[in-house]
Formats: C-alpha cells, sequence, structure tokens
C-alpha cells in the first residue's frame, strides 16, 4: 500500500486530448467544420459591440443631422443580431447531430469490443466494473463534447479575436489580457493536474462500488438465503463512502484555487478600466472606445472564468475518457486467422497432440503434455476430480484460449488454421448453468439459429423434453423468463439449453456437467433428450455422476492437468487400483447395465 501511496498518477494533458480525438475519429470532419462555423460566429459577435461605440461616439458629440446614421447603426445592430441567431441555430442543429452520432458509435464499438474480446479478458474483468467503464466512457465524452461545443471552443475563439481587437483599439489593452489571461489559464492546468489523483481513486472507487452493487443484486437469492442483507449494504456503504472521501479531496482543492482565480479576473477587469479611463482623460480613445473595450474585454473574462469551470468538469472525465480508450485498444488473447479455412463441413475428429496450457496468475499448469483423440461420430466422457482440466480442454476445443504449447487438431488440421467463427458453427455447447437472456422462451431457444421457425422452434424444444413446461406457463413460448431466467427451475433452464443446441444442429456437442446439480426427475428427461440428439455426432460429456457416462465409446480420465486413464466403462472399471475405479466405489454406482 505504501509503494502505491508514494507513486501518484499524473496527468498527461497532451495524451487526454489526443485520446478523446482518436475516440472521435468517425466524427473528426463534422467537428473541424463545426469549430470554422464557431470561428466566424465568434468574429461577427465583435461586430455588434463596435456598432454600440459608434452609436455612443455619435451620442457624446450629438447633431442633430447624425439622428439618422444613428437609426441606421441601430437597425443594423439589430440585423447583426439577427444574423448571430441564425448561425446560434445552425450551429445548434450541427452540434446535436454530431453529438448524437457520438453517442451512438462509442456505445456500439464498446460493445462490439466487448463481445468480440477473448473469454479471457471477461474472467479477468468484474462484470460491473466493465459495464460502468463503457456507460461513464460514453456519458462523460458526451458532457465533453456538449461543453466544449457550447462554452469552450466559442469562448476561446472570443478571446483570440478580443486580444486581437484590443491590440488594434490600444496595445496596452491587448497586454493586459495577455497578462491575465495566461495566469488564469496556469492556474487552472495546475489545479486539474494536482486533483487528478484525487480522480483516479474515486474512478477506482466507483468501479468497486459498481461492482458490489451488481454482485448483490445477481446473487440476491444467496444473499438473501444466508441473511446477509445488512452484510452486504454495509459494505456497499463503506465502498460509497470512500467514494464520498475521494470527492471532497477533489473539489476542496479546486474550491481553494477558485479564490487565486478569482482574483486574477478582477485584477484584469480593473486594470482594464483604470487604464481605459486614463486613456479617455488624456483624449486619446473616445467613451465609446472604452466602453467598446470593456465591453469585449469583460464579456471574455468573464467567459473565461465560466469555462475554467467547466474545464474543471471536462478534466474530471480525463480519467473515464482513459479507461474508455483502452478498451477501444484491448487486443484480444485469440487472434482470427484472415485467411482461415471456411469449411462447409466437418467430420469431427478431435486430437490433442502435446497440449500443456497454463492461465494466467496460475502457479501450476491446467493441462500439461496431454494426449488424447475424440473419434468422429462417437461419444467420449470426460472425468476427473475437480480441478483436473476437463472444461479447461473444452475451452482448448472452442478455442477460447490457445495452448502454451502443442497443438489442437480439428479434422487432422490446427484449429488456428481456421476462421475462428467458421469452425464454431458445427459446435454447440449445454452448460452446467445455462446462460439465459431476459426474453421470451422462444427467442432463447432461437438464439442459435435467429431466423429458425416457430415449427423448428417447437420441434427443438419436444426433442429436449421441454415442451410439456411450456405449455403449463401462462404465454407458453412467449413467455418471459426474467434476467439470468430466474422464473425457471434448473432443470428447466437446462432443457432450453438443450433445445438451443438442438436448434443449432452442431456436428460437434458438448455437455459440460449438463445434470450434476438436477434431481433425478430432471437428470433422466435430460439424459433422455440427449441420447436423442446424440446420434451421428460428435459427443463430449464432462460429467462428476459417472452413470451418465457408462454408455460412452471413451472415457478419458484426467486428474492434475494429465490424462491418466483411457478406455470404456467395462475397462476401465476393471482395471485395479485406477482412478475410474476408485471413482466408481467413491459414488456407488453399481453393475453396468
Amino acid at each position: 500500500m505504501k509503494k502505491t501511496a508514494e507513486k501518484q498518477p499524473k496527468m498527461d494533458l497532451g495524451r487526454f486530448w489526443e485520446r478523446i480525438w482518436k475516440l472521435l475519429e468517425p466524427s473528426q470532419k463534422q467537428i473541424k467544420r463545426l469549430l470554422v462555423l464557431i470561428m466566424a460566429m465568434e468574429v461577427v459577435r465583435l461586430v455588434g459591440p463596435y456598432m454600440l461605440k459608434l452609436v455612443i461616439d455619435r451620442i457624446t458629440s450629438f447633431d442633430p443631422s447624425q439622428l439618422s446614421n444613428i437609426l441606421l447603426l441601430v437597425g443594423a445592430m439589430f440585423l447583426i443580431n439577427q444574423g448571430i441567431s441564425f448561425l446560434d441555430y445552425l450551429a445548434d442543429n450541427r452540434i446535436f447531430d454530431v453529438l448524437v452520432d457520438i453517442i451512438a458509435y462509442l456505445s456500439n464499438n464498446a460493445h462490439k469490443k466487448m463481445v468480440f474480446l477473448s473469454l479471457g479478458y471477461h474472467e479477468a474483468e468484474n462484470t460491473g466494473g466493465k459495464v460502468i467503464k463503457v456507460t461513464r466512457g460514453v456519458d462523460k465524452i458526451e458532457t465533453l463534447f456538449s461543453n466544449f461545443s457550447f462554452e469552450v471552443a466559442p469562448t476561446v475563439f472570443q478571446i483570440i479575436f478580443t486580444t486581437i481587437t484590443l491590440f488594434v483599439v490600444n496595445w496596452h489593452f491587448g497586454v493586459i489580457i495577455l497578462i491575465f489571461v495566461p495566469a488564469f489559464i496556469l492556474l487552472t492546468l495546475r489545479v486539474n493536474k494536482l486533483v487528478y489523483p484525487f480522480r483516479k481513486n474515486r474512478f477506482d472507487e466507483q468501479e468497486v462500488a459498481a461492482s458490489l452493487m451488481t454482485q448483490s443484486i445477481i446473487n440476491i437469492n444467496t444473499v438473501k438465503s444466508f441473511v446477509a442483507e445488512l452484510r452486504e449494504h454495509i459494505q456497499f456503504s463503506r465502498a460509497t463512502g470512500n467514494v464520498k472521501s475521494s470527492i471532497l479531496k477533489e473539489y476542496r482543492k479546486i474550491i481553494q484555487y477558485n479564490v487565486a482565480r478569482n482574483l486574477v479576473i478582477d485584477l484584469g477587469r480593473a486594470f482594464v478600466l483604470i487604464f481605459g479611463v486614463y486613456l479617455v482623460i488624456q483624449g486619446q480613445i473616445t467613451i465609446g472606445s472604452i466602453v467598446f473595450v470593456y465591453t469585449i474585454s469583460e464579456k471574455a473574462l468573464l467567459s473565461l472564468f465560466r469555462i475554467s469551470r467547466l474545464y474543471d468538469r471536462i478534466m474530471e472525465s480525463s480519467e473515464a475518457v482513459e479507461r474508455l480508450y483502452v478498451l477501444s485498444k484491448e487486443e484480444s488473447d485469440i487472434k482470427n486467422n484472415p485467411k482461415g479455412l471456411k469449411p462447409k463441413k466437418i467430420e469431427g475428429k478431435i486430437e490433442f497432440k502435446d497440449i500443456s496450457f497454463c492461465y494466467k496468475d496460475s502457479a501450476n499448469c491446467a493441462l500439461e503434455k496431454v494426449n488424447f483423440s475424440i473419434d468422429s461420430g462417437c461419444v467420449t466422457a470426460l472425468v476427473g476430480p475437480s480441478g483436473g482440466g476437463k472444461t479447461t480442454v473444452v475451452r482448448m476445443i472452442y478455442r477460447h484460449y490457445d495452448p502454451s504449447a502443442g497443438q489442437v487438431l480439428l479434422d487432422g488440421k490446427d484449429l488456428r488454421e481456421y476462421d475462428l467463427y467458421a469452425f464454431r458453427h458445427f459446435m454447440a455447447i449445454v452448460p452446467q448453468e445455462v446462460e439465459i437472456f431476459d426474453t421470451s422462451i422462444n427467442e432463447n431457444i432461437a438464439y442459435a439459429k435467429p431466423g429458425a421457425s416457430r415449427e423448428e422452434i417447437m420441434a427443438a424444444a419436444r426433442t429436449a423434453n421441454a415442451e410439456e413446461f411450456i405449455l403449463q406457463l401462462k404465454d407458453g413460448y412467449a413467455t418471459t423468463v426474467g434476467e439470468r431466467g430466474i422464473k425457471l427451475s434448473g432443470g428447466q433452464r437446462q432443457r432450453i439449453g438443450i433445445a438451443r443446441a438442438i436448434l443449432a444442429n452442431p456436428r460437434i456437442l458438448i455437455f459440460d456437467e449438463a445434470t450434476s446439480s438436477l434431481d433425478s426427475y430432471s437428470e433422466r428427461l435430460i439424459q433422455d433428450a440427449m441420447d436423442k440428439i446424440s446420434k451421428n455426432r460428435t459427443v463430449i460429456v464432462i460429467a462428476h455422476r459417472l452413470s451418465t457416462i457408462k454408455k460412452a465409446d471413451k472415457i478419458i480420465v484426467l486428474e492434475k492437468g494429465r490424462v491418466v486413464e483411457e478406455g470404456n466403462h467395462t475397462e476401465l472399471s476393471r482395471l485395479s487400483g485406477g482412478l475410474y475405479q476408485k471413482l466408481i466405489n467413491l459414488q456407488k454406482v453399481g453393475d453396468v447395465e
């Protein structure tokens, strides 16, 4: 902890703006055109005060013959103001068009990045943290662009053109602005550098709080079952307390610097006014000129202070932008071969050749020099103690991970030679915990084949023994099942998962502990469904209940990442002192049917 505290993160202002610009790449041309329009508007805005100067000068030395000219000047001021209103209208429309585009493509790009990243990334990142990283990043850039377009850019151009105009009127006025504006900017940059570590800590704490909120809601059944509501609330309150502490430290520092920034603005206004009065007394400028100078300089200095507050909020978004940018540049661990094989059909033979694999941050390898083959059209079971490497084998077959050493072959070719998405179309999996979407049963089954007809969906449900319970529901196939299928039982979710796999019509079908946590009735229904759909496919079954895999053509026994036995049920059950025999005895399977 000490080491972290000593090395405080620093804000790189140049990198921050560079990364925003890269994130906004699709809108860069539109933004450039928008800036030209804003710049033109700020030039035109100076014409009105100049017209007022001319009116005042004519009034101070009033001559009745000048009345018509004065009225013309007033009319011209009105037309100019109307012209500025029209330009504002055009700019506002352009800003909102760009803003809506930015929100859409940033969200779409972030979602696309998320779903295409490898499984390894998602297993390493917290769900709540990932979601808040995207939503907050997009929200902050939306706010940043809005503030920049409506306030910051116009004020920057206003200060530039005001300074030039003041130099034209009298170079002393220009010098005053050039002294106080940079001083103000330096104070603003200084305070934002000082509060950056507090902002970073705040975002870290907010992600922790979001994670706690997500976990407690997702696992609400467990929370309530163990009477942990108060404990969860205390943990969340502690996390939000840390967020509050970081916010207070950040804004107290900003408020302290506001006193100094106010002083700079007030000094600038005073110097402009005092020097202007002096020049009028000396007869070097007219009263109209001092009104003109004071009007545009006052407006520029007050706008400067207003955008400094906006700039504080803009820089407050720097950490959120940084995290969204890092996500946009995140690379998947699994690289798809751009010229990969796209077979129209596969046989489904799988071979592991000297496969070794270690998860990141794991001291031991999940698989170590593993060799075996899974024959096409046969049922192969993977069994063994927990942590033996069975699920890792499935992840290798799906190529969710690449092996550290060795090759996974599909029909004699390395998986890395195939187009990633092409060969996965020939696979389907029914995991221990089937992932159900918060939509209808109909759509959940059709997820494997979005264009499936109602007849196909119902046929898959019947084969999976799912129609039995679906038709008993109030809305049948149209029933919405709730987040993660909370309205369904474990056995019902499994049968929906099997129906989904059936509809995919895969060549390779994987059951990963599909019946391990079910009651006997549900297990029998699912086992029956598994038997019906296993014909003429390459089927891989991971099971702890050995009764479910006695009919497998081959059983591969894994322990501590190695293949220790291989054969069918009869052969392995007779292998004296073997691990499979020990597992049978522990489970008291009984005679082979």
